[in-house]
């Protein structure tokens, strides 16, 4: 609001205090001087400012727009006196429906809508909607003695908002899209793996087969070779009860031969002694 007071000081005396420095006032005064003269009057400086001013005030024109819609063009208009005392106010009519649907088609003609006669529908739809919430807001005012308005910047507002929610809804079924894409991929990438995981496993089946093949022959083989060794552990256990006998027999007699040695060896001391007591004389004799 702080531009309004320019405004406002402008419009009620044609001159705002302190807009220019004092170097730029002064070159305005210099670059008047001739005209003041030629119009008569004595060139001094607050004659030349005020020739200025009244220049100003002739020649300057000012356009602005209010919205009405809220609290603020009331408060604005009490605050500020001159918007209202002087200026002359030139009250908008509502837009024609034709009007309308040239602002919305100028808008809606970026957009894309993939079909002509979809968009066609569409620019046609924003004036008639906005003309429906106009007729509503007269009823509200009859019912309930308030104002509703709808502006032209509400006709672009509401432009604004149709495409703002297209574009979001675009944005919304993309992303979507993608989502879905991505776990298509996924799912087709994981089908190919299954896939290859399969061929692996029917390789592999026909490998276990043979090695179960495989497997059952060595099995076999070693069944006969577990029998085979069966009866030569039995021949051999066999031949071990034969060698227990032997070696009982063996053992006896060979305490039978210690026995007889052990008899026999006082007789070969003996005799080894008697041979000592020999010599030649009795070798002689004999």
């Amino acid at each position: 609001e702080k531009f309004l007071v320019f405004i406002n000081d402008l419009l009620a005396s044609g001159e705002i205090p302190d807009l220019f420095p004092l170097e730029d006032k002064d070159e305005i005064i210099n670059q008047i001087r001739g005209e003041v003269k030629g119009a008569g009057l004595v060139d001094t400086r607050e004659t030349c400012w005020d020739f200025f001013i009244n220049k100003c005030r002739v020649y300057l024109h000012m356009v602005f727009t209010c919205s009405p819609v809220g609290e603020q063009f009331r408060i604005r208009a009490q605050r500020f006196l001159a918007m209202i005392n002087s200026t002359v106010i030139d009250w908008f009519q509502p837009w024609p429906e034709r009007a309308l649907a040239g602002v919305s088609r100028r808008f809606m003609d970026e957009v894309d809508l993939d079909n002509d006669e979809i968009k066609q529908v569409v620019i046609d739809f924003m004036p008639i909607s906005f003309n429906q919430v106009g007729e509503a807001s007269k009823r509200y005012l009859r019912q309930e003695k308030r104002y509703n308005y709808t502006t032209p910047k509400t006709f672009l507002e509401l432009i604004k908002l149709y495409k703002n929610i297209l574009q979001a809804n675009r944005d919304k079924i993309n992303n979507g899209v993608d989502r879905l894409q991505n776990g298509l991929d996924k799912l087709e990438k994981t089908q190919k793996d299954v896939d290859i995981l399969v061929e692996q496993a029917k390789i592999k089946s026909i490998e276990v087969e043979e090695k179960v093949v495989e497997a059952d022959a060595f099995a076999e083989k070693v069944g006969f070779e577990k029998e085979k060794a069966a009866v030569e552990n039995d021949a051999a256990n066999i031949e071990a009860e034969k060698c227990a006998v032997i070696a009982v027999n063996v053992s006896k007699k060979q305490t039978d031969c210690e026995a007889d040695l052990a008899a026999a060896e006082p007789l070969v001391e003996a005799a080894l002694a008697a041979l000592d007591t020999l010599n030649k004389k009795d070798l002689g004799e004999a």
